[in-house]
């Protein structure tokens, strides 16, 4: 499949929200810690994305014109992380349930992002305690380099260095 990957537009936001929720409901269902119904879904509305939009980047990638997944890239982030110019952070990766490669496509992305900025890591965060994301991360070629505690969310801190990350997907071809 061919993921498109562009800027958002306002006509995606529904489309962003509906993916998060989609994402919230499969949290719950398969019984993995992650973003909470009546928690995530109200604090990140339409209009919050819609601000985002407008401040940051947010991305959406598409199948034949249909959003299946989002991102926003932001080039700061004060609540987990030292921050400094040299890196873009992701947050609100979401796919569709659905289908695979879109997460990857979407951070491949961010990569190629960081690469016309000279930006020198690609950083996120995530639930500590999420095995299936902290997993997924690692084995794309992020590494963890922290945790951390804020209220009710214990997070992962995980990045990728530009350089060791187009060197870890040289043998895939990808840069």
């Amino acid at each position: 499949m061919h993921y498109i990957v562009d800027k958002a537009e306002v006509s995606d936001i529904d489309d962003i929200c509906n993916l998060i929720y989609s994402r919230c409901l499969w949290f719950l269902e398969k019984g993995i810690l992650g973003w909470e119904l009546g928690y995530y879904d109200i604090k990140y509305n339409k209009d919050y994305f819609v601000e985002q939009m407008n401040i940051n980047n947010l991305f959406v990638a598409k199948l034949d014109n249909k959003v299946v997944g989002a991102m926003l890239l932001k080039d700061s982030d004060r609540n987990y992380w030292d921050n400094d110019d040299e890196s873009f952070y992701i947050h609100h990766l979401v796919t569709d349930i659905n289908l695979k490669g879109v997460g990857k496509e979407l951070i491949d992305f961010a990569i190629r992002n960081c690469i016309l900025n000279n930006k020198k890591y690609l950083r996120l965060d995530c639930f500590k305690d999420n095995r299936f994301l902290n997993d997924y991360y690692k084995s794309i070629g992020f590494r963890n380099v922290g945790s951390g505690s804020e209220v009710d969310y214990d997070y992962n801190l995980w990045e990728v260095n530009i350089d060791e990350y187009i060197g870890f997907n040289k043998s895939k071809k990808k840069y």
